[in-house]
C-alpha cells in the first residue's frame, strides 16, 4: 500500500475519529472504532484500491451515527460543549469590540474631542463603555469595563450544551435497576 493512499486511509479515520467524539463516545470505544475501521479500509483498499472502499465506507459523519445509534444519549457532551463554549466566546469578544468601536465613532459624530465619555450601550447590561477622541485627530482611546457577559454566556453555553446533569440521572437510573455504569 503506498504512502498517498494511507494518507487517505487515516485522514478518513481522523474525521470519522471528529464525529465520534462529537457524539460522546468514549476514548476506549474510539479507539476500537478506529482500528476496526483502519483495517477494514486497508484490506478494501488492497483488493478494490482507495478511492473504491473510501466511496463504499460513505461519509464519516454518517459512519459515526451508525456506530454510535443510541449509545450515548445519556452521557455529557464535554467536547462539543467545548468547542461550542469557544466559538461563543470568541463571537461575543468580536460583538464587545465591534461595540467598543462602534462607541466611539458615536462619541466622534458628537464632537466630544479632549475629554472622556462613559456610557452603557445595549445588550451589554453592566459594562461601561469609555472613549476619548484626543484633539486634531491626534489619537483615539477605547475601553469597556465589567464586561461579565464575555465570560457568562460562553459558560451558559458550555453548561447547556455538555448536559452534566446526565450524570445525576445516569447514575439514579443505574442504582434503581440495579445495572452496573458503563
Amino acid at each position: 500500500m503506498g504512502i498517498l493512499t494511507t494518507i487517505r486511509i487515516e485522514d478518513f479515520v481522523q474525521r470519522y475519529d471528529f464525529w465520534l467524539e462529537l457524539r460522546g463516545a468514549r476514548r476506549r470505544r474510539r479507539k476500537e472504532l478506529r482500528r476496526e475501521l483502519r483495517a477494514n479500509l486497508q484490506a478494501a483498499a488492497a483488493d478494490i484500491g482507495a478511492s473504491s472502499a473510501l466511496l463504499n465506507v460513505g461519509t464519516p459523519k454518517q459512519l459515526a451515527f451508525d456506530a454510535t445509534e443510541g449509545e450515548y444519549e445519556r452521557r455529557p457532551l464535554w467536547s462539543r460543549a467545548a468547542l461550542f463554549a469557544a466559538l461563543t466566546f470568541g463571537a461575543m469578544l468580536f460583538a464587545l469590540m465591534y461595540t467598543a468601536t462602534t462607541f466611539a465613532a458615536g462619541v466622534e459624530a458628537a464632537g466630544v474631542v479632549g475629554q472622556e465619555a462613559t456610557g452603557s450601550v445595549f445588550p451589554w447590561p453592566g459594562t461601561v463603555f469609555k472613549a476619548r477622541i484626543h484633539p486634531d485627530r491626534g489619537g483615539l482611546a477605547v475601553g469597556a469595563s465589567h464586561p461579565w457577559p464575555v465570560l457568562v454566556v460562553p459558560l451558559l453555553v458550555f453548561l447547556l450544551t455538555a448536559r452534566p446533569w446526565r450524570l445525576l440521572t445516569r447514575q439514579g437510573a443505574s442504582t434503581r435497576t440495579g445495572e452496573p455504569v458503563h
